[in-house]
Order: C-alpha cells, then sequence, then structure tokens
C-alpha cells in the first residue's frame, strides 16, 4: 500500500516547480503580496556577517531579495526543479547562496547554526508543519530569529483551497496537499521554543482567491488595507495568513 506521507512528498519533489515558476511570477506582480514579504521579512535586513537560511528556497527570489549578500547565505527545498532554477540563478554571483536538497521536516543542519531562519509559504505544504516548526528552531542559534507563515483553517480561501485539491485528487488530477492551522494551535507549537514571539494575520476576513475564480476571487486587491501582515490583532483569528516572528530562548 502506498505511504501517504510519501505520496503527498512525491508531488512536491518532483512536479511543483513548473507550477511555482509561473506562481511565483504572478506573486511578484502583486503589490500587497510584495508588501506582505517585506514586512515578514524586515528584520533579515539587520542582520550582517552571519549565517542566514531560507527554508523552502525556490527560485530564489526572498534570499536575493532580503538577505544581505555579506551573509553566509543557505537555501533548501524539496523540490528538485526549483533546486536546479536557483543554482542557476546564484551560479556567476559574487555573494554565493550554499543549496542544499531537503525535507523540512528533516533539516540536514546541525543545531544551533544559524542566525535566522526563515520559511514563507511552505509549511503548510509540508504533512507534519508541527515537526517542522521543531526543525527551525532546532538549527537556529539561541537569541537568533525564526520567521514563518501558515494558512488559517477559519478562513474561506485556506478551506475552499483546501478541499479542491482533495476533490481534484478523486477525479485523478494531484494539485498538490495542504496542512491547516489555527492561532490556538500554532502558539505551544512556538512556545515550546520561544518566550518572544509575535503571532500576526493578514488578509483578513475578505476571499484572497478562490478555486477556479482564482485570482479573480480575490478581493483584497482592492482593499489593500485588509491584505497587510497586522500585529497582534484581536482579529487575526479570521486571517487567511499567519505569520510568526520569534526569538528562540
Amino acid at each position: 500500500m502506498e505511504n501517504p506521507k510519501s505520496s503527498w512528498k512525491a508531488f512536491y519533489r518532483q512536479s511543483y516547480s513548473a507550477d511555482w515558476a509561473d506562481f511565483s511570477r504572478q506573486l511578484a506582480e502583486q503589490p500587497y503580496h510584495v508588501r506582505y514579504q517585506e514586512t515578514c521579512l524586515a528584520s533579515l535586513r539587520g542582520i550582517h556577517h552571519g549565517r542566514v537560511l531560507e527554508v523552502g528556497v525556490g527560485r530564489g527570489d526572498l534570499i536575493a531579495r532580503f538577505v544581505p549578500p555579506d551573509n553566509e547565505r543557505f537555501g533548501c527545498d524539496i523540490s528538485e526543479g526549483n533546486l536546479q532554477a536557483c543554482a542557476q540563478r546564484f551560479r556567476e554571483s559574487p555573494s554565493p547562496v550554499f543549496l542544499a536538497s531537503a525535507d523540512a521536516e528533516q533539516l540536514p543542519f546541525r543545531d544551533d547554526m544559524f542566525d535566522a531562519v526563515y520559511c514563507l509559504s511552505v509549511l503548510w505544504y509540508v504533512p507534519n508543519w508541527r515537526q517542522a516548526v521543531g526543525e527551525l528552531f532546532r538549527t537556529v542559534k539561541p537569541g537568533g530569529w525564526v520567521l514563518f507563515d501558515m494558512l488559517n483553517a477559519w478562513h474561506i480561501t485556506s478551506l475552499s483551497n483546501h478541499y479542491w485539491r482533495k476533490l481534484c485528487r478523486l477525479f485523478g488530477r494531484e494539485l498538490g496537499r495542504t496542512s491547516l492551522a489555527t492561532p490556538y494551535r500554532l502558539e505551544p507549537a512556538v512556545r515550546e521554543w520561544s518566550d518572544d514571539f509575535h503571532l500576526c494575520g493578514n488578509y483578513l476576513w475578505l476571499p484572497a482567491g478562490l478555486p477556479i475564480l482564482k485570482e479573480w476571487g480575490n478581493l483584497c486587491r482592492f482593499f489593500p488595507s485588509l491584505a497587510y501582515a497586522m500585529e497582534e490583532h484581536s482579529l487575526r483569528g479570521f486571517a487567511h495568513k499567519l505569520l510568526v516572528i520569534a526569538r528562540k530562548r
């Protein structure tokens, strides 16, 4: 019998890179998404002469934009195609990025190795996101930054896309799989490692894209003030994405 977890990961390892190449270009053209990335990763700009790891490096867009090149920059990804594209991107760079093929649930790095570890738009593609969160914290130094986001199970976009993928699999079409979280499930996972963290929400209430309609169902683009990461607002439980910014104890 096929292992569901292996099947889940095989799609992202072997097939996802073509989808991500198109989707990443679309995201780069959306001002509210660029603003979200800037808000999430602003603290990285203050790190110099350290070691920074991106888990789920994709094609290298974020590490090129947000991690100053005077750092030792590391990236890992489970996608074979993404790693090849990222390696090509930095092949001639005067400031290299050290790349590794890696599963977020079992990172091939030693304890306390990095000054910062971040993981955006990745952990909801991981079967056991709690284990992956533990790996992020394990590999960062005490006092170092850990930044990641998760899809909220209480938001219409997260839920509708989650069940749309399930429906597609029933009809033989693989669109990948997702895990969902809530603020009340995230907090205990973070508190195991950190006493100093913020749990923020963004894309409140309104759909940020819907199955079939895709970007046409993204009402946040018409109300950009609702599309930016917020501080620990009392309404974060209704956000589409939950952002954690933490320091390891």
